[in-house]
C-alpha cells in the first residue's frame, strides 16, 4: 500500500444522516490515546460523549482534553464532571487555557484519536456542545492517516504546544474554582452587557504562593506539637460523641457536661475549635435528643458522599435551637478528618483572600453539593501542601486566619 493509499480526506458536517456526534464516537472504538481541544466545553456535548469517555478511562487508557476560559463559555459544572472521571486513571488529564493573550483567543477544535500506528484527525468549527456535536451548521476536515505523517506529527506537536505549562493549567479543583468566579461574572455581563473575551489567569489572586509562605512559618516545632494535641482533642471529642449515643442513660447533666466539653466554657476551652459553638451552647442543652440524633445519623452514614451527609444533618440542625452548620461539619470532621472539612467563615476568609479562591460568604448557605466541593478543594490543598489530613487544614487556615487579624488592627 502506498503512503498515499494510506491517507484518507473525508468531509463531515452535521446535514448529513452521520454528523459530528456520530464520527466522534466511532473514533473511540479500539482507541489506544484520545487527545480533545475544544474552545468551549458544555454539560450538553459532555454528556453526549461522556459514556464513551467513561469506558476509555476506566480502563486505565490515555487522554487529554483542554478546553478554553474565553468568553466564559465553558461550563464549570462539565471542568469537575471530567476532573472527577480523570482522579481515577493517571494517564487522563484535563487542561484549561490560561487565556494570557486577550487578543489571541483560545478558539481550537481539535480531535485526535491513534491506535496503534493509525491516527485519526477531526478539525473544523464544532466545539463540545450539543449545538457543536449535532445541531448547528458545523463542519470539519477528517483525516485518516498514519502517525508517522507529517499530519499527525503537525498536529501533535501543536496540541502539545497548547498544553504546555506555560499555556495551560491542569484543572483540578483550585483551577475550577477560579474560573467559575469568571464564569460567573460573564454569565451577569451576557444578561445585558457586552461580553468581554477573558480575564486571564494572571488577573485572578488565585496562587499557592501565598499559602507556601505561611506554610513555611505553620511547619515549625510548636505548630506540630499542636497539632499533635488537637488530634488528641479530635480522638477524644470523638469519644464523647459515641459516648452521646450510645450511652442507655444519658441524664440531662451528662449531656450539659458533654457539650461544654465539646465546645467549652467559660475559662476552659473544649476538644472542638470553632469559637463561636461555645456562646449559643445553652440553647443546644434544650435538645438532647434532637442532637443525639443528628451525631448518630453521622456517625451511621460517614462513609456516604460528603454532599448526602451534610444535605440531611443540615436539615436536622435547623431543629436544634443554637446550634448552626458548623457543628454539623465539627462532628463530621470528628469521625473523618481524611474526608470532611470544618466549615465556618474563618477558612473562607482565608481561602478568599490568600488564595484567591471563593466560595459563598456564609456556611449556612452551603448546598450540599456546595459542601463536597468544599472538602475536594481543601483536600487538593492538602495533596500540595504536604498536610496530612482536613483535621491539619483545619489547624493551618485558623493560624492564617487570626494572623491576618492581628495584621487588619
Amino acid at each position: 500500500m502506498s503512503k498515499k493509499e494510506m491517507i484518507k480526506v473525508e468531509f463531515i458536517t452535521n446535514n448529513k444522516p452521520s454528523n459530528h456526534l456520530d464520527y466522534i464516537i466511532k473514533s473511540f472504538e479500539d482507541t489506544d490515546k484520545i487527545y480533545l481541544a475544544t474552545a468551549f466545553l458544555k454539560m450538553s456535548g459532555l454528556n453526549l460523549l461522556f459514556p464513551y469517555i467513561k469506558k476509555h478511562v476506566e480502563k486505565g487508557k490515555a487522554i487529554q482534553v483542554i478546553a478554553g476560559q474565553h468568553f466564559g463559555l465553558t461550563e464549570p459544572d462539565a471542568l469537575r464532571k471530567l476532573h472527577t472521571l480523570f482522579l481515577k486513571n493517571p494517564n487522563a488529564i484535563l487542561y484549561l487555557d490560561k487565556a494570557l493573550n486577550k487578543s489571541a483567543v483560545f478558539h481550537p477544535k481539535l480531535f485526535m484519536f491513534k491506535n496503534g500506528d493509525r491516527g485519526i484527525i477531526i478539525s473544523g468549527s464544532a466545539n463540545l456542545t450539543k449545538g457543536g456535536l449535532m445541531d448547528n451548521q458545523e463542519s470539519s476536515i477528517v483525516i485518516n492517516t498514519i502517525i508517522e505523517s507529517s499530519n499527525w506529527k503537525d498536529a501533535s506537536y501543536y496540541f502539545s504546544t497548547i498544553t504546555s505549562t506555560q499555556n495551560a493549567d491542569v484543572a483540578g479543583y483550585m483551577i475550577i474554582n477560579r474560573y467559575e468566579q469568571f464564569y460567573i461574572e460573564q454569565y451577569n455581563f451576557l444578561k445585558g452587557q457586552k461580553v468581554v473575551p477573558s480575564k486571564s489567569t494572571n488577573e485572578y489572586n488565585f496562587s499557592y504562593a501565598k499559602l507556601r509562605e505561611h506554610l513555611a512559618k505553620y511547619s515549625n516545632a510548636e505548630s506540630k506539637k499542636a497539632f499533635i494535641q488537637r488530634t488528641k482533642d479530635y480522638k477524644q471529642a470523638k469519644g464523647v460523641l459515641d459516648n452521646i449515643i450510645d450511652s442507655p442513660r444519658l441524664t440531662q447533666k451528662s449531656f450539659e457536661d458533654a457539650i461544654d466539653s465539646l465546645v467549652g466554657k467559660k475559662g476552659q476551652s473544649g476538644l472542638w475549635k470553632s469559637g463561636s459553638l461555645l456562646r449559643l451552647r445553652h440553647k443546644v442543652y434544650n435538645h438532647r435528643n434532637e442532637f443525639r440524633e443528628l451525631v448518630k445519623f453521622i456517625r451511621d452514614n460517614q462513609n456516604l458522599p460528603a454532599s448526602k451527609v451534610f444535605a440531611k444533618a443540615r436539615e436536622m440542625i435547623n431543629t436544634i435551637n443554637g446550634a448552626r452548620v458548623n457543628y454539623v461539619t465539627e462532628i463530621m470532621m470528628t469521625y473523618q478528618p481524611e474526608r470532611f472539612a470544618n466549615l465556618n467563615s474563618n477558612p473562607i476568609k482565608v481561602l478568599k483572600e490568600e488564595a484567591g479562591v471563593y466560595f459563598k460568604a456564609h456556611s449556612g448557605s452551603f448546598s450540599g453539593e456546595d459542601y463536597e466541593q468544599y472538602c475536594l478543594l481543601v483536600g487538593e490543598i492538602c495533596n500540595e501542601l504536604k498536610l496530612k489530613n482536613l483535621l491539619e487544614a483545619d489547624s493551618f487556615f485558623n493560624d492564617i486566619y487570626w494572623i491576618l487579624k492581628e495584621e487588619n488592627r
